[in-house]
């Protein structure tokens, strides 16, 4: 394992105790009152916990060279991602719903987010499982995928504190994690930042934020939104 990776487990830590504080006013606090929720969300909620339970072992794992319980463990990833980003697509769908019923302009900005969010999140994903074997790759772009699995929580946390400070702080975490790895591999390790996975990340994030920054505001993009909101 490499060095680097040795603050994976803290990075992970912190990302889901903000998770969980971002979820906790509209959901958690309801505990153990769940009846009123739909199983789609406990569903996603469960997911979404056990995928962190996950990647704090992986690394716990790897540093104690049990490769094998390591790759054992890791195949549940397979099905947990397709629950998340069939949950997030659901959970998308009937909040752009409520929206639109509610003659909100940001509606479409909502659906353009969670598709963004269920596409990248299956291509970081796919990344990291082609790069399984090599550690550096596997596990940048499982911080990619983890990235965007923590930014509705932190966006909701935030946003309690001030409107429209989770957007904000969910479009610059993605860029400052990486930008601060390579640095760190830069730094300490002399590496090259051309060819880095990181970098590539970074070129990914960039497009996603352009994608959102034009697409959601078009005629055609929210022509797209109402037609699927008739037919679901």
């Amino acid at each position: 394992m490499e060095k680097t990776n040795r603050l994976l487990i803290p990075f992970f830590i912190f990302v889901i105790i903000i998770s969980l504080l971002g979820f906790y006013k509209t959901y958690l606090s309801f505990f153990p009152n769940f009846n009123h929720f739909e199983k789609v969300i406990h569903i996603h909620f469960a997911a979404f916990i056990l995928w962190f339970v996950l990647i704090i072992l992986q690394p716990i794992l790897i540093r104690q060279r049990k490769y094998a319980l390591q790759r054992k463990i890791g195949k549940l990833s397979y099905f947990l991602v397709p629950i998340l980003v069939v949950t997030i697509l659901i959970l998308v769908t009937q909040k752009t719903q409520r929206e639109l019923s509610a003659g909100q302009t940001d509606a479409y900005v909502t659906a353009f987010i969670g598709l963004l969010d269920a596409v990248f999140l299956s291509i970081y994903y796919c990344i990291a499982m082609y790069y399984r074997r090599n550690i550096r790759w596997h596990v940048a772009f499982l911080i990619g995928a983890t990235l965007i699995i923590l930014n509705p929580g932190m966006s909701r946390l935030l946003n309690q504190i001030k409107p429209g400070l989770g957007l904000l702080t969910s479009v610059i975490m993605p860029f400052l994690i990486p930008i601060l790895i390579l640095i760190f591999e830069k730094i300490k390790f002399k590496r090259k930042i051309w060819g880095s996975p990181y970098l590539y990340f970074l070129m990914f994030w960039t497009f996603e934020i352009i994608l959102l920054v034009t697409v959601p505001n078009t005629i055609i993009w929210k022509n797209i939104v109402n037609y699927i909101m008739k037919i679901v």
